[in-house]
């Protein structure tokens, strides 16, 4: 598995995807992640913190997932997330922590100054998962709500 540096932005990575691994998946996810609107993930639902809390009360088993480096982590997540940076994000990765593409699968990153999250929604959407949404405000939006966190 090639692993997608950091550094990348959107652009770069959506040249790296399509240049160095040109599969037609990859080319689709270069021409998704090549676009202007960044409030907006082809596949998934966009919420915001208001609508992830009720997610949750509504849904009883959902995938939190946090699209950012671990190291992030140290300053706070969300409770019951699981870390799969966005780098790492691929099908096998996917399947290993959701499993069932009918689960609900919630993404989210530092928010607005990170397209971690994007990128990884973006892919699950071309991994064939049908129940995705996109938490484009991320845990920046979660803290500024005053909503519960974890730090270790």
């Amino acid at each position: 598995m090639i692993k997608i540096s950091r550094p990348l932005g959107l652009f770069s990575t959506a040249v790296f995807l399509y240049l160095v691994l040109e599969t037609p998946a990859n080319i689709a996810m270069a021409d998704k992640l090549n676009t202007d609107n960044s409030d907006f993930v082809d596949g998934a639902i966009t919420i915001d913190a208001e609508n992830l809390v009720e997610l949750y009360r509504s849904t009883q088993d959902i995938a939190l997932i946090d699209s950012r480096l671990s190291e992030d982590r140290v300053h706070g997540y969300i409770e019951m997330s699981h870390n799969l940076p966005a780098s790492e994000t691929d099908c096998a990765a996917l399947a290993q922590l959701v499993g069932d593409k009918d689960r609900p699968v919630v993404f989210y990153d530092n928010g607005k100054i990170s397209h971690d999250s994007m990128i990884a929604t973006t892919i699950a959407v071309l991994c064939g998962y049908n129940r995705l949404f996109w938490f484009s405000g991320g845990f920046t939006e979660w803290e500024d709500k005053d909503y519960p966190f974890v730090i270790e």
